[in-house]
């Protein structure tokens, strides 16, 4: 009898611990809040040029004077590839308001070419590989994960980057004030 009470007791006190431990190191953190931006506290993103899906060098001057959502990503990266279709449709949405999707694919040439032909991208997917990781270095220091996204104003200032995936809530609480 008192080796079940002990093994009860046992069980209850592992059942216990995992729970605090499962808490404590594996379930997923509440959508973070989107904080408004802070224009003062803004630096100016990094002027980049890499090439395009089809091999065009594409300068980050060419989108000068608009919103720019500059989105780092990966094929291999799952939340990278649940988001693009959103990031696609906002592409839709907010190009007539000024607002330019830019994809920065952190990815092997002919990994992101083959998925490109999937996904059929309306927003510029530039590829760089290692350069892309510098440049992922310069908007975001020490970066540790994939997506990415880095918010800019029409003065090309760095108003806030969201790490992990995004979704349309957090997405529109970004783009509202830059509008």
């Amino acid at each position: 009898m008192r080796s079940l009470i002990f093994l009860l007791l046992l069980a209850a006190a592992a059942a216990t611990t995992g729970f605090f431990a499962y808490r404590f190191f594996v379930a997923p953190e509440p959508s973070p809040t989107v904080r408004a931006p802070q224009p003062e506290a803004a630096k100016t993103a990094p002027p980049f040029a890499l090439p395009d899906l089809d091999g065009t060098v594409r300068s980050s001057e060419e989108w000068n004077g608009m919103v720019r959502v500059v989105n780092f990503w990966a094929t291999w990266c799952p939340p990278c590839r649940k988001e693009i279709p959103l990031l696609k449709e906002i592409q839709t949405e907010f190009a007539d308001r000024g607002v330019q999707i830019i994809g920065i694919a952190m990815d092997e040439t002919q990994a992101v070419t083959d998925y490109a032909q999937t996904m059929q991208f309306n927003y510029p997917v530039l590829i760089g590989q290692q350069d892309a990781v510098a440049l992922g270095n310069e908007f975001l220091k020490d970066f540790i994960g994939l997506p990415f996204t880095a918010f800019t104003d029409r003065e090309g200032r760095i108003i806030d980057i969201h790490t992990g995936e995004l979704h349309r809530d957090q997405i529109e609480a970004y783009l509202k004030p830059l509008l």
